[in-house]
């Protein structure tokens, strides 16, 4: 998840850095040549095709970010849940195993009272 978001971060940056050299190139200056302003928008109209295909790969790299949120959730909620029964089974030996002992130790305290009243008899 963490590379997703590294990711969705770099693009994010990238589309920034293009759209401010984007306006860079729309700067005004004094002395322009046909020559320098035919390589300002040609320079500019590239900037702007990457500008576009970067937006597309943020909004990708956005995608990958939540699928990978939903996924992390999705394997959080499994491993509460396993964690819970888990518990819940651990619990409910340590109880029969309680149990157990208890009448084990119930029937052979029985049996010696039986005996005993029945010697006494």
């Amino acid at each position: 998840m963490m590379q997703a978001g590294s990711h969705c971060a770099l693009m994010e940056d990238n589309a920034r850095k293009i759209k401010s050299l984007h306006a860079e190139t729309h700067k005004s200056e004094a002395a322009v040549t046909a020559g320098s302003l035919a390589a300002k928008m040609e320079i500019s109209d590239r900037l702007l095709e990457a500008s576009h295909v970067v937006e597309i790969s943020v909004q990708a790299a956005m995608q990958n970010l939540a699928a990978a949120e939903r996924q992390n959730f999705a394997a959080q909620a499994i491993h509460d849940g396993t964690e819970k029964l888990l518990k819940s089974k651990v619990s409910m030996l340590r109880k029969r195993d309680v149990r157990q002992a208890d009448s084990s130790s119930n029937l052979l305290y029985n049996i010696n009272n039986y005996k005993k009243r029945g010697t006494l008899r």
